[in-house]
């Protein structure tokens, strides 16, 4: 392990062949909902508060996806590790999700045109896009 150590959870949720993800002011591509694991012990129980935080998003978690160790922060390449834990999850109140603070937008990425945004998204994104998770 580098420096600090955290462990992130979220979900990646695939609707009518289109892949819900967020953005940050902070962050230059979009990304998955999802964040750093508090006073939970249960991982999905931490996907589902952080997509409720980011989103008003409320999810039916389906299965665990490939997981990822980073050794750096990707936005300030501060040397750490980072453990992100990604679910593949059902929405179940899509008329009700909005951006929360600090997120901005949500977009939905049409999985058809992937070459065309893949490289606007986070690298995890595109390491679990490489693994056939997000398809």
């Amino acid at each position: 392990m580098i420096g600090k150590f955290i462990v992130a959870s979220g979900p990646v949720i695939i609707e009518d062949g289109k892949l819900l993800v967020v953005k940050e002011d902070k962050d230059d591509f979009y990304k998955l909902p999802g964040g750093t694991i508090k006073e939970e012990t249960d991982l999905e129980d931490a996907c589902r508060r952080e997509v409720k935080e980011e989103i008003n998003g409320e999810i039916k978690i389906i299965k665990s996806l490939h997981p990822k160790i980073l050794y750096e922060n990707p936005q300030t390449k501060e040397k750490m590790t980072i453990i992100l834990v990604s679910y593949l999850a059902k929405l179940e109140n899509k008329n009700k999700i909005r951006p929360i603070e600090p997120i901005k937008e949500i977009i939905w990425f049409d999985l058809k045109k992937v070459d065309e945004w893949k490289h606007k998204v986070s690298p995890y994104t595109q390491f679990l896009i490489e693994k056939g998770d997000i398809k």
